[in-house]
């Protein structure tokens, strides 16, 4: 399957990550490649516990709208790079569920093309889940998936909890 969690409410991430650990425990093998992520974060911290039936991949910065031409640059440089890397995981077929964390603003501020990304997709083994997060999902993306969830913003407090960024 094709999975994409998308919109603007939170819980992406945390749904594609509860995919992944619901996976470790039927005995998949899961990587997850994020980008546009700070590290460390709480999950890529968990995640070094259950190595190596999850391995965390995407060396990535987070995204700022106000960053200049250059900074963004050095984005979208890595986000080739963890697409590269992305591809390389899924085509494999080592790994039986790959999280490509974010990839959609990755697709809509044009780092990758949804065409890349489509062929990718059109193209991996046959026993290869996908699952896929982030705002801005593509039309072409929404007709992929298998599975698409939409999060809705209800109420959206925003921020940290107990000095803990989530």
């Amino acid at each position: 399957m094709i999975q994409l969690y998308t919109g603007n409410g939170k819980g992406k991430t945390t749904a594609a990550w509860g995919q992944a650990l619901r996976g470790i425990g039927r005995g998949l093998r899961v990587a997850v490649v994020r980008f546009l992520k700070p590290d460390p974060s709480g999950e890529t911290i968990a995640a070094r516990a259950l190595e190596p039936q999850i391995l965390v991949f995407g060396k990535s910065s987070p995204f700022d709208p106000a960053l200049n031409q250059r900074e963004n640059l050095v984005l979208k440089s890595e986000s080739r790079q963890n697409f590269k890397e992305a591809v390389a995981l899924i085509q494999s077929g080592e790994f039986d569920m790959v999280v490509l964390d974010e990839i959609c603003i990755v697709l809509h501020y044009g780092f990758v093309s949804t065409r890349e990304l489509l062929d990718v997709l059109e193209a991996r083994p046959p026993h290869v889940e996908i699952i896929l997060t982030g705002r801005y999902a593509p039309a072409e993306i929404i007709e992929a998936a298998d599975l698409v969830t939409e999060m809705v913003e209800v109420k959206h407090p925003g921020g940290t909890r107990l000095g803990i960024e989530l």
